[in-house]
């Protein structure tokens, strides 16, 4: 099975570099521009490591990529139906969703967006249908324990407690809750993961915003969109690099570079994993807090970068 899964992922992390070409291609970008994200994209899993092929999102970052040359191309109905997998495969492609509701609107008013949701919501619900016959109780489950997981401890907001830490300013209290995830407890990291969904909202709906505003670089929207999902998330697990691969290099040749350094980093994250003492001891915090700030630092800068470029850029028909 591990070898079976190992190629799976292989093939649609191929697939993925693939999609990002066409999507180029559909724009008519320059040639170094393509080869440049291409070969971040291609040269991403060697630097992420292991951790790259050991978990499923390269199935979701695969129907992400596909939904995107949907998008650049203009096939309304595929947009919907692609975005509505992906978000059945794991939630976060809804992010891209409000910059397909916007362009819709733009192309065709209430009547076109009206027919986009549609598609979404039947697809969304056509996918879950057997699974909520089959274990309703085990569908239910799935959804709340992601709604009410903690504070993980390698999200920015953990990562910004461990450093303080590190600095003898905070004593971080961590343990392993559902499902699986090592988090950071106590009152003051509820706040922060409170604050972090806030702020995880405010920042997809900021690039949706700045998307109708100021029209139109669907690249450099969709990275942001992912970006900020990522950077603000009370969730940053290693394996949320793969969504990054497909799709932000596709923003410029400073975001692809960006890129393979969070893919740098992540790996040096993941490998602190086994350090001496577990998950709750000492070692294991210390090890693990400047890299993972970095990281998210790095993320965010990302985010910062091509939220800029979107409120710069003047408004324009432009891909």
């Amino acid at each position: 099975y591990a070898a079976a899964f190992k190629w799976t992922m292989a093939l649609l992390g191929a697939g993925s570099v693939a999609l990002l070409v066409a999507v180029l291609a559909s724009i008519r970008a320059s040639r170094p521009r393509i080869v440049g994200a291409a070969v971040a994209a291609g040269v991403a899993p060697l630097v992420a490591g292991r951790i790259f092929l050991n978990a499923y999102d390269l199935w979701p970052a695969f129907l992400v990529a596909a939904a995107l040359l949907a998008f650049v191309r203009r096939h309304e109905r595929a947009v919907y139906v692609l975005l509505a997998l992906g978000v059945a495969a794991k939630v976060y492609p809804v992010v891209l969703l409000p910059l397909a509701l916007v362009e819709s609107w733009e192309r065709g008013g209430r009547d076109l967006v009206r027919r986009g949701l549609a598609w979404f919501a039947g697809v969304l619900v056509l996918v879950h249908v057997p699974f909520a016959i089959a274990g309703p109780g085990g569908l239910r489950y799935s959804y709340w324990i992601q709604l009410k997981r903690g504070l993980e401890i390698e999200s920015f907001g953990g990562s910004i407690l461990l450093v303080l830490n590190r600095l003898g300013l905070y004593h971080v209290t961590a343990a392993t809750q559902s499902p699986s995830s090592t988090d950071v407890v106590g009152s003051l990291a509820d706040v922060i993961g409170a604050l972090s969904t806030v702020l995880e909202l405010g920042a997809v709906l900021l690039v949706a915003w700045l998307f109708w505003r100021r029209r139109r670089d669907r690249l450099v929207a969709a990275a942001a969109a992912v970006l900020g999902f990522i950077a603000f998330g009370k969730v940053f697990s290693p394996q949320y690099v793969d969504w990054l691969v497909p799709l932000v290099p596709a923003a410029g040749p400073v975001a692809a570079a960006g890129t393979l350094v969070v893919a740098g980093l992540t790996h040096g994250v993941f490998d602190r994993f086994s350090a001496p003492g577990g998950p709750n001891g000492l070692a294991y915090k210390n090890a693990l807090a400047w890299w993972v700030f970095a990281r998210n630092l790095v993320v965010l800068a990302l985010y910062g970068l091509l939220v800029a470029r979107l409120a710069r850029r003047p408004r324009s028909s432009s891909p």
